[in-house]
């Protein structure tokens, strides 16, 4: 289990789905592109998920995941804030990020997870902190280009208000900073499929989003109507073989919309 509790730690600091329509490479190659987000019509919300980690063997329930939306001030301008909560499998973790207002450019991350603590400024093209852990700390300086995905509750809210459709795809940049370094991987989103799907929330039809930020990987389905992403799926190289090999994934499952 205390793989499992490395990996989601990686889950909170770097944001991924599934499946490149180009390589990593040939993207990283392609010249500067600006990922755009326009979070302008962003309202206060809750999504209450259902997690379980499923191998070959089996299932393992490992508790909730809430991702929380509101309004907040941060060093007195108008913000976004995006908490990422996982309770019931033994270890607290939060995620936060404050966000700009209307497009969730990142002003000020913190997580969390058991003893280990990450907190990062975020400057224009630059992020500044440190990370401290039972194993030692580590300061934080790193380039971070416009557009480029920080947390797992900002790829997920920005799946809401992209214009998804048949065949769209885009591309961005996902940062990751973990205890060992800070890294940006290139990212590739693509609307691979549609999909009607059933999860203890109800009943939605969904754009299946396909993403890849080597050497994460992972699907989500975002509702056609009003979109929310209600079910998630997330390879665990470390614990399996993946998507393409039928090994380790982590299940998200949207059990209910908080007021």
């Amino acid at each position: 289990m205390a793989r499992v509790h490395r990996f989601l730690t990686g889950v909170a600091a770097l944001a991924v789905a599934l499946l490149p329509v180009r390589s990593a490479h040939a993207q990283a190659d392609a010249g500067p592109h600006r990922f755009r987000i326009d979070a302008t019509a962003l309202t206060p919300s809750q999504f209450v998920y259902q997690t379980t980690l499923e191998r070959d063997v089996g299932t393992v329930v490992l508790g909730t995941r809430t991702i929380t939306v509101s309004s907040a001030q941060y060093n007195g301008a108008n913000t976004w804030l995006l908490l990422e909560t996982r309770t019931g499998d033994g270890i607290a973790a939060a995620d936060s990020l404050f966000a700009g207002i209307g497009d969730l450019h990142p002003i000020h991350w913190a997580s969390a997870l058991g003893e280990a603590r990450l907190a990062a400024e975020f400057r224009s093209d630059s992020a500044f902190g440190g990370t401290i852990a039972p194993a030692g700390r580590r300061s934080i300086v790193a380039s971070v280009p416009s557009g480029t995905l920080v947390s797992g509750a900002m790829l997920e809210t920005a799946l809401r208000f992209l214009p998804l459709q048949g065949g769209w795809e885009d591309s961005t940049l996902t940062l990751s900073i973990t205890l060992n370094g800070n890294f940006v991987f290139p990212t590739r989103l693509a609307v691979i499929g549609e999909d009607r799907i059933r999860v203890p929330a109800g009943t939605f039809d969904c754009w299946v989003v396909a993403a890849h930020a080597d050497p994460a990987r992972g699907l989500y389905w975002v509702t056609k109507q009003d979109p929310i992403v209600v079910r998630s799926s997330i390879d665990v190289p470390s614990l399996g073989r993946g998507t393409d090999g039928g090994g380790a994934q982590l299940i998200s499952v949207l059990a209910r919309i908080g007021r």
